[in-house]
């Protein structure tokens, strides 16, 4: 057992609370920390007082931010200069000082020099811009330079900064780490430590600092409590590692570290038996029963200082009656179960972020000068740390180069994540990656049959959050078994499964557009996915393929052309609907895959104007339809009038005029003449005539359009009112803008009670009203109207969307007809396009 001295160094009017909340955590009884105020008298004392100390101290921990603290003054530098004859020549980049007093060095910097001279271990930590500091100085330049100096002249003297610090947990996580964890553990009192950490902690072990402050902070939140923290997060994210990481750096805070393999019941109580016969609370011998009674109750009583980690529990329920009944021991638990709230407070441990992942992959490979192909390895294997560690071990052991396993990861994934020779002895026995989520997927079927499909559908989607509406509406269109396994609290069941072997989180997804709509969504790690994928191959997967190419079909919604109450859902289905009809190995689902794409299609074309990927998939469904269904089907017409639209919003009026009158001429065959739809096909070719500037073919179509729609739907169905609309349109294009006016405000109000004041397509009607009234000279009233559509439309579709700027356009017009040039001039940067009045249906 030996004393330790450390000298705290800093400038106290920026750190003093950094100091304290050090000095507090690094005193104990064989350890004496000091700090510059312990050391200041009078006359020339203070200086000599501390080159007294420094040089009989252990260590110097040298805390340099922004500010120097007070210069010593000349005369207190004498006594120093005559004591040490050979100080500049041992110190030659502050020779200078020594011998002129220029530029003057703080007391705080001498701290510092006087270590270096005394050859004594000087640590020096540098705070982060962003790093709080106390008081509330305004930046000094002058002071700046002074410490930028210093800290030059301090590498010249080969002490370089080995810490940078943001806040003070991250101080004293780095201090510890550091070689003052040697110095205190020479001035460990008492009997030898108790320990039995099964796990060595990697020579690379990094990017965890944070996690271990967290566990800190979360076992000493209840002072002479118990105190319970558990480790959660993905398979394979270093959570053992983690632990006996804690374990090991925080080994002078426990008189006892105890390692408790929780997977049974068994293992459990043979374990705590075990830290009493070594703690000498029972016998070898005593009953075991009698010997764990024992055990949990000297815990209560007796745990201060006890360290006990659970590693891999299975759930609360099974290890609840092995966690102390109270008392003030620490409990650190690692799971794969979620849900552990019931017993501890939580800590979840990400994946590497890439930087970290990278930095892992060159140290333990050696390959110093591949960093950019460490960082797209470390990308593609998604941050997990057991996959690194894996990849790192294949490349030493062939002499690969980084770049070359990314190449075989991309060809052959699960052969290379499942091989054994590679994987960590240390990680359950040599596990690999493909086995490990293998194996787990396992587990979670016997919890649960059904979480195996699942987790199988769900990596066969895109690598998105996938919502569970998805599995809950369209689970009949996946097959049996699964569809009646999925049924009640089915889905719930099999999502608990497998987030109780950490193979899924389950995300709650806020809307982009409307904060108030959340959708419960599961989210899988990509490796999981790969290695659920492989269980299903060739026509297995094809099955599957189907089966959630009809589902998404079967759900996605209606009306998505111009509705916005279903575009959160679509927002949410859009990514995996586009991945499924782009997979080329679907086969026996064509009708499903042309509603698909006709649907997709339909949303990136109304809702996000999104034209070149829209027409995409409107040529495709139609394609598929004439191709299945034949050239006169009313599906190939709807597809036929889909794209003739789309055409016409990329003003190819010459493109879409044709496909329109194919539309009509199927539909007038087929539906008959009366038919809402037939009426939908004359209503858009009369569009497009009058747009062509044919009023006169326009006209008739416009009416008669409008004469079936009131007589099938009825003279209050929105589809009435979007007819009314366009006929207005051609009214007014002759003229007649008093007959024009009357019918969009007839237009207006149908569609305000059917659709909604806030609809885009009521709003269209309330653009094209209101340019109707500046036409006519009322830019008063047209400006009501357009700012009304304009916000409406902003709110709904985006600042961008085409709809939106021509609700803008109007504005503008409105606003420089009342000679308001600045308002319009600033409408006019974000909006203006030329004036488009006409509504599609």
């Amino acid at each position: 057992m030996s004393h330790v001295r450390l000298f705290l160094s800093t400038a106290s009017e920026e750190f003093r609370s950094y100091r304290e909340a050090l000095r507090n955590k690094l005193q104990r009884p064989n350890v004496t920390v000091h700090v510059q105020e312990d050391f200041i008298s009078t006359g020339t004392e203070t200086l000599d007082k501390l080159d007294l100390y420094i040089k009989n101290c252990d260590a110097v921990v040298h805390i340099v931010g922004d500010r120097t603290g007070a210069l010593a003054k000349p005369a207190t530098l004498q006594s120093i200069k005559a004591r040490y004859l050979d100080l500049a020549d041992r110190l030659p980049p502050i020779r200078r000082s020594i011998e002129s007093d220029e530029p003057p060095i703080s007391y705080t910097q001498w701290e510092a020099y006087l270590a270096v001279y005394h050859r004594r271990v000087l640590l020096i930590a540098v705070a982060a811009p962003e790093a709080p500091r106390d008081g509330d100085h305004p930046p000094d330049p002058d002071l700046q330079s002074s410490q930028h100096a210093h800290r030059e002249r301090l590498r010249q003297l080969g002490r370089h900064a080995e810490i940078m610090f943001s806040n003070k947990d991250q101080l004293i996580a780095e201090i510890s780490l550091s070689t003052v964890l040697d110095l205190l553990a020479k001035a460990h009192s008492g009997p030898q430590q108790a320990s039995n950490i099964p796990i060595r902690v990697p020579i690379h072990f990094m990017g965890r600092n944070e996690a271990i402050i967290d566990i800190d902070a979360a076992l000493n939140r209840a002072e002479g409590q118990l105190a319970v923290a558990a480790l959660g997060g993905l398979r394979g994210v270093g959570k053992s590692t983690l632990a006996a990481a804690y374990a090991e750096r925080h080994r002078l805070d426990y008189r006892a570290r105890w390692w408790i393999r929780a997977q049974t019941d068994a293992t459990m109580r043979a374990d705590l038996i075990a830290l009493g016969v070594r703690l000498q609370w029972v016998s070898p011998d005593d009953k075991e029963e009698a010997a764990l009674a024992m055990v949990m109750e000297r815990l209560r009583h007796e745990g201060e200082g006890i360290l006990l980690i659970y590693d891999n529990a299975i759930d609360a329920a099974s290890l609840k009656p092995y966690l102390p009944p109270g008392g003030s021991a620490r409990a650190l638990i690692t799971s794969n179960a979620h849900a552990l709230r019931g017993v501890a407070s939580t800590i979840e441990i990400g994946l590497w972020p890439t930087n970290i992942g990278a930095n892992y992959l060159i140290a333990r490979s050696g390959h110093q000068a591949d960093r950019y192909a460490a960082e797209a390895l470390s990308d593609a294997l998604g941050g997990l740390p057991l996959a690194h560690e894996q990849a790192a071990a294949y490349c030493e052991r062939l002499e690969l180069p980084l770049i070359e396993y990314h190449k075989r990861f991309e060809i052959t994934p699960a052969r290379v994540l499942d091989s054994e020779r590679d994987a960590p002895t240390e990680y359950h026995g040599g596990l690999t990656v493909a086995k490990t989520f293998a194996l787990a997927i396992d587990e979670a079927a016997k919890l649960c049959p059904a979480a195996e499909p699942l987790i199988v559908h769900a990596a066969l989607l895109a690598p998105e959050p996938i919502p569970l509406f998805l599995f809950e509406e369209g689970r009949e269109k996946l097959g049996e078994p699964l569809a009646s396994a999925l049924a009640d609290d089915g889905l719930d069941e099999a999502v608990a499964a497998l987030r109780a072997f950490a193979l899924i989180d389950r995300v709650s997804i806020t809307d982009e557009h409307d904060p108030a709509i959340t959708t419960s969504t599961i989210r899988l790690h990509r490796l999981v996915r790969l290695v659920a994928r492989a269980r299903r191959r060739g026509k297995a997967r094809e099955e599957v393929l189907r089966a959630l190419a009809e589902a998404v079909a079967a759900i996605y919604p209606d009306g998505v052309f111009n509705d916005p109450k279903t575009w959160p859902r679509a927002r949410r289905l859009d990514a995996l609907g586009l991945d499924l009809v782009n997979v080329d190995v679907i086969t026996g689902a064509e009708r499903r895959r042309s509603d698909l794409l006709d649907a997709l299609g339909a949303y990136k074309h109304g809702a996000l104007a999104a034209y070149p990927q829209a027409r995409q998939l409107r040529e495709r469904a139609l394609a598929i339809r004439e191709e299945l269904l034949g050239p006169e089907h009313p599906d190939t017409a709807k597809s036929l009038n889909a794209l003739g639209l789309l055409l016409w919003d990329q003003r190819d009026l010459d493109g879409a005029l044709p496909l329109h009158k194919r539309a009509l001429a199927i539909r007038e065959k087929v539906l008959g003449h009366r038919h809402p739809e037939t009426a939908m096909s004359m209503n858009n070719l009369a569009l497009l005539l009058n747009a062509k500037g044919d009023l006169a073919g326009a006209k008739p179509l416009f009416q008669h359009a409008l004469a079936i729609y009131e007589e099938v739907l009825g003279v209050d169905h929105p589809d009435t009112g979007l007819a009314l609309n366009n006929l207005a349109l051609v009214l007014h294009a002759n003229d007649e803008i008093e007959r024009a006016q009357s019918l969009y405000e007839r237009a207006l109000a149908i569609l305000e009670k059917g659709l909604g004041v806030e609809h885009p397509s009521t709003n269209r009607v309330r653009r094209n009203f209101a340019y109707s009234l500046l036409t006519d000279g009322k830019p008063s009233q047209a400006l009501a109207f357009g700012e009304a559509a304009l916000l409406a439309h902003e709110n709904a579709l985006g600042p961008n969307h085409p709809w939106t700027k021509d609700s803008a356009r109007t504005v503008i017009e409105a606003l420089t007809a009342l000679g308001r040039d600045i308002e319009a001039g600033s409408l006019r940067v974000r909006h203006a396009l030329e004036p488009d009045i006409s509504q599609k249906k």
